[in-house]
């Protein structure tokens, strides 16, 4: 099959400066509780798929001459994220999806692994807008971030302990304010994330193993057996795709292969209604492969 580049229109310029602001600390990559993305800033376009194990498989190895893993995942190139999402009373956010609104919103505290209440956690929006995603993210300490949802420190003390972050900060609590949102949902799952060898840029995951939870909204707490639903049928992950720029041949041309079809795919919004995928879809997805 001729598979063709996918040609990628200029992603809008955000509206933030970054100033003079120096970057945190680095942390020694692939630690269990000193893993985090230092970038606080992402504009850029995302394609999911839902796929089968067997495509998976073959979708890491035609990758493999192209990506490495993500350095902040362990020798399997895996790492777990749990994400508490916000949303109104009435799921503003939720029916905004549902509705295939053009502009749509989160708001979510997220994690990864297993992290300490003094270890690093993102607090973060994003916002799509005809196909472009773009992502702000303020890195603070989990009790920080408790402690002002808790009401034991205003905003404003949030933003002294954490200067560099108060841009964000301050959109985060006009959301908060302006919508009166709520905890609403942990959602958490494994991921598998490569980035191109030369152009790091590029990223290949692969999500697993998709839980929510409606109590114990505390996302550091990890998984609960007890209070945790799996909620995207065994067998089956989520394939994203993203980058700044365009999507490289070789990429487009795999995806093709393999019928991997693009699809809107919220986790926050699944996990409201999941997907039922009977054994007819997913065998056909098998030959597909």
């Amino acid at each position: 099959m001729l598979a063709c580049r996918i040609f990628l229109a200029p992603l809008p310029q955000l509206p933030y400066n970054r100033g003079d602001a120096k970057e945190p600390p680095p942390v020694t990559p692939g630690t269990e509780r000193g893993l985090f993305m230092n970038e606080r800033f992402f504009n850029r376009h995302e394609f999911k798929y839902v796929i089968s194990e067997e495509t998976a498989t073959q979708m890491l190895e035609a990758i493999e001459p192209h990506m490495k893993r993500d350095r902040h995942t362990n020798e399997t190139a895996h790492y777990r994220i749990s994400s508490l999402y916000f949303d109104t009373r009435e799921n503003l956010f939720h029916d905004e999806y549902l509705r295939a609104e053009q502009f749509r919103q989160k708001l979510r505290l997220r994690v990864y692994n297993q992290p300490t209440l003094m270890d690093p956690c993102f607090f973060e929006i994003k916002k799509k807008f005809k196909g472009f995603v773009s992502k702000r993210r303020a890195r603070l300490t989990l009790k920080s971030v408790y402690d002002w949802l808790a009401d034991r420190i205003t905003l404003q003390d949030l933003c002294e302990a954490f200067p560099l972050e108060a841009h964000v900060l301050r959109e985060i609590g006009f959301l908060r304010q302006h919508y009166r949102l709520e905890p609403r949902v942990v959602i958490a799952y494994i991921r598998q994330a490569h980035v191109g060898i030369f152009d790091e840029d590029l990223r290949v995951t692969m999500d697993r193993q998709l839980t929510r939870r409606t109590t114990l909204l505390e996302p550091h707490l990890g998984c609960d057996p007890a209070h945790d639903d799996l909620y995207l049928p065994t067998g089956r992950v989520v394939l994203e795709v993203k980058s700044s720029g365009t999507i490289p041949l070789w990429l487009a041309g795999t995806l093709s292969r393999l019928s991997c079809r693009k699809q809107a795919f919220s986790k926050y919004s699944t996990s409201y209604s999941p997907p039922e995928v009977n054994d007819t879809a997913v065998e056909s997805d098998r030959r597909h492969a």
